[in-house]
């Protein structure tokens, strides 16, 4: 495993495409919220910007501006990092050179795991690091409120990521491998849910899109918005923490599976 991910660590480490994409997560994650403190006044329930970096609520606040970083610069990632494999040639040259195509699979995941938790502990870094500075005072019990949002956070990270992996390894080029990832999740998948699934079949089984379990481990903060649409629909607006995780998780392994099938064909 060390040996795969060693391989894949230096082939990316001049990538001025990783690089480029990694500073930008680092930068933004913690800048984007804090772009807060120049609004002065904000409308009920937040009245007071401070709300965004108070225990327990940052990890909310912060786990959904994530949300929206995992899924336009890892997800771009995960694209480029297996594309540029077969753009350059180096796929094939790895397989002549001694890997095998689960080899190259396996440095695949590895490193995206690894990009997922240095993100992931980056977020709970920062969510810390914000909650401390700016929370009046410090109890256990406050602070790990909504300490599962990490985990979950890293399943979103692995979540988006193996949406582009799949989509790299299938279309092999980049530039339709990346309008396919961002086409599906910006338009396919809501007019499929909203257009086609809701107005056939209204339950809440059109939640269980991958996309959106995805999102809804970090889920939009103002919840209570939603209310008058549970009422509308007869159902939760936004799975549960548990319904996301699972769903997550599921769709994670077939989208990897499903990689696997494809990477290992004698084709490629």
């Amino acid at each position: 495993m060390f040996y795969l991910l060693q391989l894949e660590w230096l082939k990316q480490r001049k990538n001025r495409s990783f690089l480029m994409l990694g500073a930008l997560y680092f930068i933004l994650l913690p800048c984007s919220l804090l772009i807060a403190k120049s609004i002065q006044q904000w409308p009920p329930p937040i009245n007071t910007s401070d709300t965004f970096f108070r225990f327990p609520d940052v990890f909310i606040y912060l786990g959904y501006v994530g949300n929206w970083l995992t899924f336009l610069l890892l997800g771009f990632l995960s694209v480029l990092f297996i594309t540029q494999e077969f753009s350059s040639r180096t796929f094939r040259q790895n397989v002549i050179t001694g890997l095998t195509r689960a080899d190259m699979f396996w440095s695949k995941v590895y490193f995206m795991t690894a990009v997922s938790l240095a993100a992931t502990l980056y977020y709970g870094l920062v969510a810390m690091v914000l909650g401390v500075i700016h929370s009046d005072a410090l109890y256990t019990s406050v602070i790990m409120k909504h300490i599962d949002y990490i985990p979950r956070f890293f399943v979103m990270c692995m979540g988006y990521m193996s949406v582009g992996l799949l989509l790299g390894v299938w279309i092999r080029r980049t530039g339709f491998a990346l309008f396919s990832y961002f086409s599906y999740a910006l338009f396919i998948e809501p007019i499929l849910r909203w257009g086609v699934h809701q107005n056939l079949f209204k339950h809440q089984s059109m939640h269980y899109y991958p996309m959106n379990a995805f999102e809804d481990l970090a889920p939009v903060p103002f919840s209570e918005m939603t209310k008058g649409f549970e009422k509308e629909f007869g159902f939760q607006f936004f799975l549960s923490p548990q319904q996301a995780m699972i769903t997550s998780v599921i769709y994670i392994a077939l989208f990897l599976v499903a990689t696997y099938l494809l990477i290992t064909r004698r084709d490629l």
